[in-house]
């Protein structure tokens, strides 16, 4: 065998070298990352890496893409993906040595595909090339249960024994009793393309003895319950003086014995078996983790600042850029540092806390250091946390990294505990921190701040999050930036934005949009002050709450011949989200909305409001309909609506007045009635509707002519 130039990628892990050749890389469990798919555009990471039995790399797109295409696109080989002593062809090692192979067949006898077994101990999988040889790869072939024709040619009332590999299979079919399994071993059972050999016949599982042989054991059983005529799971752990690992070394163990006496002890097993019934007796199935209430002690409520933000709960502070948001949580971490009132009087701590914050947009030097001492803060009491340190198993070095939400909550746990007595957390903004995680994902923000949650309760900590607000209109529920997930995990959510009765815009407010725990429904006002001696602003708050709703500030109180906010722009509103970054499979988005509470026929009415495209991916069987918004629904999306608009007619434009008149105006070319009425007087020959004319039909205005 000629011997493979050990270049650069050669000579390293061939998965670190696939790794560091993507983007958005994201480890999602041991030996398994997921990245953009380099072969095509790729918005959201499609391509999985793993690492296989022999070290190699493995990789997957979910969007289809050829692994030759991903390999060519990054600048890598097929040899690339392997070990150094592997061949460039993927075929083994010359310093194994081949000790059995195994042929899966078709129906027909064909050989599909061969699984070999070296020592030392490895198993490799091959293909026939069409001329004797062997490509090391299956790609293409189907997976089928091994020893296929014989298991079709036994007897209908045979009991089959699915054992946990080949070498075990052929032992127990050695004695005489017919034995299959599935390619790859433990936990592949989902990989085979055909089971139906099984269905309708007395199937009994050989699991080997131990926890992976267990787990399969119960897959398998899931799988073909309701299918075969018998299901049944043979333990040959309780068989009496056996201490094997799998049925070989129990037939080992009884090597004295003739294999009738063999066959009929494991033929026995299998009718004594109790009759494997549903998942529900699966030991491994999910179980319900339950607490009478009767054993939870109730507590209060504990408070950061009474009635407004609760200890050990998130809440959020929405609002503008520029309008005081990281200034207010500033305010805030200073009179907790040093045990001060807050902005309204109540005292809710007996004593001063700590800080942990974390601020993506504003420098700890010139701004945030200079904003805590010009609010009186006690700084030793408050700490940033700047980034976290990782370790590259490639390298052997540790390196910095942002902080992540989605991976670092061990790093933030420790950062709490660093601290005397932490009772705030700041996270400024929010979609800084968010990882890979879609802020416009309902599902992926829940599985986000479930574990911050679980986190500020643990140890009692208040965590503030600062978002901004969208663009939109609606009501204040909505308007945060992303997911409404934010909102809804959130105890309690405040607005901040600018008194509308302000001349000069100075004065702002903060509102509450939701307090799930407290019973103060007031607001606060306060401006940007710079007081004398100081060259940075300080938050001046007003001593009288303020009692202005959220909807009036914002200007979204529904008014006089507005119906308000509809079940139909809740629709709207959901889908703006949820097809902000590209097109969504409509089984996907209708699933998601109905989970959200929105009905399918709300859904539709909603989406063709908006605008929505609907388009067919893909023929036959394998298409399915995408919805995306057009170019001009994403843009209507950056700007405002107009109030007291109507929805899409006819024509599909937005039209304001209605009535014969209105109809008459639009035909003409105008943009409303009012508009139709100034061009009527000068131009009423030309059919507009004018002072003569005004509510007459082009037919009407001819006659009065």
């Amino acid at each position: 065998m000629n011997a493979t130039p050990k270049d650069d990628n050669a000579m390293r892990d061939p998965v670190q070298a696939v790794v560091d050749r993507l983007e958005a890389v994201k480890q999602t469990g041991l030996n398994q990352w997921q990245a953009r798919c380099p072969a095509h555009d790729d918005r959201k990471p499609s391509l999985s890496i793993s690492r296989g039995s022999e070290g190699q790399a493995l990789i997957h797109c979910h969007a289809g893409c050829k692994p030759a295409a991903v390999l060519e696109a990054i600048g890598m080989k097929e040899s690339d993906m392997f070990p150094a002593s592997e061949s460039p062809t993927g075929a083994p090692s010359a310093e194994r040595r081949m000790v059995a192979e195994y042929d899966y067949r078709d129906e027909h006898g064909k050989v599909l595909h061969r699984v070999v077994r070296f020592d030392p101990k490895a198993f490799r999988q091959c293909r026939p090339d069409g001329s004797g040889g062997w490509i090391w790869n299956l790609d293409g072939v189907p997976r089928v249960l091994y020893r296929l024709p014989e298991l079709l040619a036994a007897e209908k009332d045979a009991w089959i024994f699915v054992c946990e590999g080949e070498k075990d299979a052929d032992n127990v079919a050695a004695i005489g009793l017919v034995a299959t399994t599935n390619p790859g071993g433990a936990g592949k059972w989902k990989h085979l393309a055909d089971d139906s050999a099984l269905h309708e016949r007395r199937v009994a599982i050989i699991p080997d003895i131990d926890e992976p042989g267990r787990k399969h054991a119960q897959d398998v059983a899931s799988r073909l319950h309701g299918k075969a005529a018998d299901v049944k799971i043979l333990d040959l752990g309780n068989a009496e003086g056996f201490q094997g690992n799998d049925v070989s070394d129990w037939i080992d163990s009884l090597d004295s014995k003739e294999s009738e006496d063999l066959a009929r002890s494991l033929v026995e097993m299998a009718e004594a078996a109790p009759e494997w019934t549903s998942m529900h007796e699966n030991p491994y199935a999910p179980v319900p983790v339950l607490k009478c209430l009767a054993d939870v002690k109730a507590e209060p409520v504990r408070w950061l600042w009474r009635e407004r933000i609760a200890l050990g709960k998130l809440t959020l502070l929405a609002g503008d850029p520029g309008i005081g948001k990281s200034l207010i949580t500033l305010d805030l971490a200073a009179r907790v540092s040093s045990g001060s009132d807050m902005p309204d009087g109540s005292s809710a701590l007996d004593c001063a806390g700590d800080v942990v914050l974390l601020t993506a947009e504003d420098d700890l030097v010139d701004t945030v250091r200079p904003r805590l001492d010009a609010a009186g803060a006690e700084v030793l009491r408050i700490t940033a946390l700047e980034s976290v340190k990782r370790y590259d198993f490639a390298t052997g070095k540790e390196h910095q990294a942002p902080f992540s939400l989605t991976e670092d909550l061990p790093a933030l746990d420790k950062a709490i505990r660093s601290a005397r007595q932490c009772r705030l957390v700041v996270i400024d903004p929010l979609t800084a921190y968010l990882g890979g995680t879609d802020s416009y994902k309902n599902a992926e923000v829940r599985g986000l701040l479930a574990p911050l949650a679980e986190l500020a309760a643990q140890h009692k900590v208040a965590v503030v999050g600062v978002t901004h607000l969208r663009k939109s209109e609606g009501p204040a529920m909505y308007r945060p930036m992303g997911s409404l997930a934010f909102v809804a995990a959130a105890r309690a959510v405040y607005m901040v934005t600018q008194d509308p009765d302000s001349a000069r815009g100075e004065r702002c407010l903060v509102l509450p949009v939701k307090n799930n725990l407290g019973n103060n429904r007031t607001g606060l006002a306060y401006r940007l002050v710079v007081t004398q001696g100081r060259t940075v602003p300080v938050v001046q708050w007003e001593p009288e709450p303020v009692d202005v709703s959220v909807e009036e500030a914002l200007g979204c109180d529904p008014g006089e011949g507005d119906v308000g906010w509809t079940q139909r722009d809740e629709a709207r509103e959901w889908l703006k989200q949820a097809l902000h970054d590209g097109p969504l499979p409509a089984r996907e988005a209708i699933r998601q909305a109905e989970k959200d509470g929105i009905r399918k026929r709300t859904l539709d009415r909603g989406r063709r409001e908006l605008g929505v495209a609907a388009r067919r991916e893909g023929f036959g069987g394998e298409g399915r309909w995408m919805w995306e918004l057009h170019t001009v629904s994403r843009d209507v999306m950056q700007r405002p609506t107009p109030k007291k608009v109507a929805t899409f007619g006819e024509s599909g434009d937005l039209w304001a007045d209605r009535g014969p008149e209105a109809d008459s105006a639009r035909h003409r070319g105008c943009q409303s009635v009012k508009d139709c009425q100034q061009k009527g007087s000068a131009e009423a020959g030309a059919g507009h509707i004018g002072e003569a004319g005004h509510g007459l039909t082009r037919e009407e205005l001819s006659e009065s002519s």
